[in-house]
């Protein structure tokens, strides 16, 4: 797991630590910093991407309804499905909210605990299902570059605007083993202190090596983080503050 660490950091210089998600069938016997607080699951992320703090819930700990009904811990109430938690707000009516609703994805109702910590602190016998960190753009980009390095093609993702880091980042990483790029929410950004440049990246444990090899090939080839621009010669400067042939006397 460290090495994965090294490797995110090395090319990418990640502003806060990539974290590892576990939607786990038991509620185990481990030592976790914060359990048993009615959080939600962006806030979570973000207890251990800041302050490298691992973190577990169950379903009475977890706060969101969206967070709980996407990551497998409840089943997802008739008000989600039907779509009234969003009609008027993200849709103008109920049947636009039902249908943002069907396309959200969401793990089967049979997880007992969600589970977050930073992956250079990694937990004894824990390898996590699903790594997520944030980045800025073009960090976004490299990473597009590393998961297309080996097969090509283009990379795809999806977006509600809404249950951005539970839907997508943890919960269709996990269910569909593939890696997601992903706008934060609104409750992320106001209470799981998402900033306005950031992007979330998720994608399975498994792809780990894949992730490391792409990163190092596409850097060994020329694409680098942070973006080395061209600084030209005889830049645009006022005379007066040019270095003039007399000021070398």
């Amino acid at each position: 797991m460290l090495n994965l660490y090294e490797s995110l950091n090395n090319f990418l210089k990640l502003q806060t630590i990539p974290v590892g998600v576990n939607l786990l069938k038991d509620i185990p016997e481990i030592k976790v910093r914060l359990k048993n607080r009615k959080i939600t699951v962006c806030q979570q992320i973000a207890y251990s991407r800041y302050y490298g703090w691992s973190t577990m819930i169950t379903k009475e700990d977890s706060f969101c309804v969206l967070g709980a009904s996407c990551t497998g811990l409840i089943k997802p109430p008739k008000r989600v499905l039907d779509g009234e938690v969003n009609c008027n707000i993200y849709q103008k009516n109920i049947d636009s909210a039902k249908k943002m609703q069907e396309s959200m994805p969401r793990v089967p109702e049979n997880i007992k605990s969600v589970l977050t910590y930073p992956i250079n602190r990694p937990i004894e016998s824990i390898i996590p299902d699903v790594v997520v960190f944030y980045c800025n753009t073009a960090q976004a980009m490299r990473m597009v570059q590393a998961f297309l390095y080996e097969k090509g093609g283009e990379f795809n993702f999806n977006s509600s605007g809404d249950a951005g880091v539970c839907s997508r980042a943890v919960a269709e990483s996990y269910i569909k083993s593939k890696p997601v790029i992903e706008i934060p929410c609104l409750g992320d950004r106001r209470f799981a202190m998402a900033q306005d440049f950031e992007v979330a990246v998720g994608f399975p444990y498994s792809m780990k090596d894949e992730v490391i090899k792409g990163l190092e090939s596409t850097h060994k080839a020329g694409i680098r983080y942070p973006i080395p621009f061209q600084i030209p010669d005889l830049c645009d400067l006022p005379k007066t503050y040019t270095t003039l042939p007399e000021d070398l006397d």
